[in-house]
């Protein structure tokens, strides 16, 4: 799809412009907007698209702009996240580029900041576990968590950087991913015995976890004590 400017180059809708589209058009519908409604809606938070431009939005006739998109989601309620994926889950592939895509499970924990576009690294291994010193047995681990660094860097604000940088905050991270593949597990056609095994993993991190929570709590108690005998 394209949309065709006067004086110039038509603008190809790509993947994610298309995803857009459909929730766009999924969103106003489940809001029980009309055209007219959510211009008006929009023009209260100060972005104008007319009834006919939502209109083409939702026919992938027009590129929905940043401005648009944030004005979008603030009006619909949602997170720009909802509106720039498809809303699937798992093993899905979703093409972000008409060259590339990911893993859906993937795709959402990229957007979300939580790791990079790779789908190597959808494991609780990459999630929790940095380098302890400059030796790799894995070399596709050290190009991982390389971009992985990189992508930390680029995406996150400072504060954020060192949060998410804290172990507590990767094994926060680790017991979230294991207990969503534990709910797919337990809502799919998975043996039990795999079940077991994931809900063993989901209690290893946890405990991961707990015994991290107790170290902060046991550094902030030290630094106290220091801070008042210095």
């Amino acid at each position: 799809m394209t949309e065709q400017r006067k004086g110039r180059r038509a603008i190809e809708v790509g993947p994610t412009g298309e995803y857009v589209a459909e929730n766009v058009a999924r969103l106003r519908a489940l809001r029980g907007l009309t055209t007219r409604e959510l211009t008006g809606k929009l023009e209260e938070v100060g972005r104008s698209i007319p009834p006919s431009g939502i209109t083409r939005i939702e026919q992938k006739q027009r590129v929905v702009t940043a401005d648009d998109l944030v004005a979008l989601a603030v009006v619909f309620n949602t997170s720009p996240i909802s509106l720039l994926l498809p809303p699937q889950w798992g093993d899905t592939v979703v093409p972000l580029t008409r060259e590339r895509g990911l893993m859906a499970r993937t795709a959402w924990r990229w957007m979300r900041g939580l790791s990079p576009a790779s789908d190597y690294g959808v494991g609780p291994s990459e999630i929790v576990a940095g380098p302890d010193d400059d030796e790799w047995e894995d070399e596709l681990d050290r190009k991982y968590w390389q971009l992985r660094q990189e992508y930390d860097a680029v995406t996150l604000p400072p504060e954020l950087r060192r949060v998410r940088e804290n172990p507590a905050s990767r094994d926060a991270d680790a017991v979230t991913f294991e207990v969503e593949r534990l709910i797919r597990m337990a809502s799919g056609k998975a043996g039990d015995a795999a079940f077991e095994d994931q809900m063993a993993s989901v209690r290893n991190a946890m405990d991961r976890l707990s015994a991290e929570l107790e170290r902060l709590a046991e550094d902030r108690a030290r630094r106290r004590a220091q801070a008042g005998g210095s």
